[in-house]
């Protein structure tokens, strides 16, 4: 396993490989969102269910520009970003099968101010998979140590920062109905 800093993380994520890197609250795994074997890779080291989606991150509005309408954004969204907020918003017709509820049409993203989540991104040029570190359903873990531990070889880079002060993962919100989905 390799560690090293944001800009260090982009070659890869360019590669499809998996990076665990500090997010407001937690520490995340991430990848490509549109390298489909880069995200059923980290549902297969999560052993999360396949309909259960992730979140996708960025910093800046331009990086949700393929997967969403931006000019259908409502002002309490645009208000909570960037922020500590995940929307479901409905995404645009190409975005990939993978990256939306196959129910709904939905599609999680947040807009972070974290500074490594920014400087991934920006780096990158594009967006990354956002989700805990750990199995899906188990307790989430607080260290970089303790994840590496458990998921071993299966994070390819970490990246080094610091997590963020909040105290529990993002509240996720359906933009369209303001019914709130994680608190």
């Amino acid at each position: 396993m390799i560690t090293g800093n944001a800009a260090d993380s982009i070659t890869f994520l360019e590669k499809g490989k998996i990076i665990l890197y500090p997010t407001e609250a937690v520490y995340g795994l991430g990848c490509d969102p549109f390298n489909e074997n880069a995200v059923n890779k980290i549902y297969k080291i999560k052993k999360r269910p396949m309909d259960k989606k992730m979140i996708i991150i960025g910093s800046k509005l331009e990086h949700f520009d393929h997967l969403i309408d931006l000019e259908k954004l409502n002002n309490k969204v645009l208000k909570s970003w960037p922020g500590h907020k995940t929307w479901l918003i409905p995404a645009k017709d190409n975005c990939p099968e993978w990256l939306k509820d196959s129910n709904t049409g939905l599609i999680a993203i947040r807009c972070s101010n974290h500074a490594t989540v920014k400087e991934i991104c920006n780096n990158y040029k594009n967006p990354i998979i956002s989700t805990s570190a750990n199995i899906s359903g188990s307790k989430i873990l607080q260290t970089s140590t303790e994840i590496a531990n458990l998921l071993g070889d299966n994070i390819d880079f970490i990246v080094d920062g610091s997590i963020g002060n909040e105290k529990k993962p993002s509240i996720i919100e359906i933009m369209d109905t303001g019914k709130i989905i994680r608190t």
